[in-house]
């Protein structure tokens, strides 16, 4: 999204600073390339995939915590037993050396889960990352096809912001915002109803 927002203020700055080109001639038009990104339907559908990756990896993950919670209570059981003073000294030395096999299945069971954990979300955070980029692109394709079909001098990004969180443009007219036009294109192949139900279902 950061890339996005510097191409268009790359673009603007060139384009105002352009003396060949009179303002007045400009054709301009505003964009919210925020709201197209949000509403796009191919970002909701990567959002709700995400969703069922982070509930799986979380399923998965209570799943190997609860195989290492059995162990610490097999460690307590066996720790009382070793505690009983009525117990002969070699089932005491037995018991020890379960303990700590236990105590060892336990630390290396949990530092695999970690280290499982930090492998699945630094894959899924790289998945999302690259369908993220593809989604701007093809919202990049899609302003710049709509600008050359216009004849457009200039597109503007009304949702950038600039290091400071302010808005880059401080006020455009709504008469020259063609986000509406450019979101009904880029979900014009969006999936029905039924088949969304469909698609779930089967999931």
């Amino acid at each position: 999204m950061k890339k996005i927002l510097k191409s268009f203020l790359v673009v603007a700055a060139t384009m105002i600073g352009l003396s060949s080109v009179n303002a007045e001639d400009l054709k301009i038009a505003s964009v919210n390339v925020q709201k197209l990104f949000n509403e796009y339907h191919m970002t909701k559908k990567v959002q709700a995939q995400v969703k069922v990756d982070q509930e799986r990896i979380q399923k998965d993950n209570a799943s190997r915590l609860e195989h290492i919670r059995g162990l610490q209570t097999e460690i307590e059981k066996l720790s009382k037993q070793r505690s009983d003073a009525t117990i002969s000294d070699k089932k005491r030395l037995e018991l020890e050396r379960e303990i700590k096999l236990k105590v060892s299945e336990g630390n290396a069971a949990d530092n695999e889960r970690r280290q499982w954990l930090q492998r699945q979300n630094k894959a899924l955070g790289e998945q999302v990352s690259e369908e993220q980029r593809a989604i701007i692109e093809k919202i990049q394709e899609k302003i710049a096809d709509y600008a050359r079909e216009q004849d457009l001098d200039l597109v503007i990004d009304k949702s950038a912001r600039s290091a400071s969180r302010t808005e880059v443009f401080a006020f455009t007219k709504d008469k020259f915002d063609v986000t509406p036009v450019l979101l009904e294109g880029l979900n014009a192949d969006a999936p029905a109803e039924e088949e969304k139900k469909e698609e779930a279902a089967s999931e």
